[in-house]
């Protein structure tokens, strides 16, 4: 068998120093040369049942994204760890069961592990894309896109911009927010029953920002133009923050009145911390000096 590819243990709301699409933090005395092995590879992302806090029910028990492997650096605060940064991280819109794959169950015994880029590539293709007679609500997203065909049989999945921009859309809007508005509340569809809503990058991807859930918004199309301009932001709790000026009237009418966020229920869900904060340092043109309550 010919390792050209990967699988990562990732837990849900671990001890670790994890950003959710930026970076992986582990022990340097297991793993690091482990890791230097997979750099520029594809790997899989497991989560495991344990790893969860009070605040969660655990991990998914399957795998739930991939990424490939960027650079490795060490932890500036702790030299028996070290980081792992992410390159065109992407999250399945199926938790996809090992028992629903051809990996073998032993290269889940350790928390990096190699595998097959055949195996990891047909993992990929389970968790982005739909069968045909999956039942999808009509309308909150253009589930086209996801759609497996005999001619994707053929592409590169793992490298598909237009699937992963689909897959990005269908899990912000139709996974995490139900197409309402996370600033508004409001949520309309058109006369066929898409969404309003956009899938907005909180960190856009070409700032860093990754594809990931906790690194994106539904927000309405002004919403969106306001939260891109910097007039609007939000606190680490979900306060919505406004400039003192610039802010239409009629725009800010549309906020609600104690100017709490509409997020998701879910903390492994709701918008992190580390994109928040990149958002409120270098677009929002407000003052944020209590943005972490």
């Amino acid at each position: 068998m010919s390792f050209k590819a990967g699988i990562l243990v990732v837990r849900r709301n671990g001890s670790y120093k994890d950003i959710p699409g930026v970076r992986y933090h582990f022990p340097k005395k297991l793993y690091l040369n482990d890791i230097l092995a997979l750099r520029d590879r594809l790997v899989l992302l497991y989560e495991p049942r344990r790893g969860g806090t009070s605040e969660s029910s655990g991990g998914r028990m399957g795998f739930v994204g991939f990424a490939f492997v960027d650079r490795v650096w060490d932890d500036p605060d702790d030299s028996t760890h070290a980081f792992l940064g992410y390159r065109m991280y992407t999250e399945f819109i199926h938790t996809i069961p090992l028992s629903a794959t051809t990996v073998p169950p032993k290269s889940l015994q350790n928390a990096v592990r190699p595998v097959s880029f055949m195996e990891a590539e047909e993992v990929v293709r389970q968790g982005l894309l739909l069968q045909p007679s999956e039942g999808i609500r009509v309308g909150l997203v253009d589930a086209e896109d996801l759609i497996d065909t005999p001619e994707r049989r053929s592409q590169e999945i793992v490298t598909n911009r237009l699937v992963r921009d689909a897959s990005f859309r269908f899990r912000v809007v139709e996974q995490a927010y139900d197409g309402r508005c996370a600033l508004t509340g409001v949520r309309m569809t058109n006369g066929y029953g898409r969404a309003e809503v956009d899938a907005a990058h909180i960190q856009p991807v070409a700032n860093g920002g990754p594809d990931s859930t906790r690194n994106g918004l539904a927000l309405m199309k002004s919403m969106h133009w306001a939260f891109d301009r910097g007039l609007v932001a939000l606190s680490d709790s979900g306060h919505i923050l406004t400039v003192d000026r610039g802010l239409d009237l009629t725009v800010a009418k549309l906020l609600p009145d104690d100017r709490r966020a509409f997020l998701p229920e879910a903390p492994d869900l709701r918008p992190h911390h580390a994109f928040l904060r990149w958002h409120r340092e270098h677009v929002f043109k407000g003052h944020a000096l209590a943005a972490t309550g």
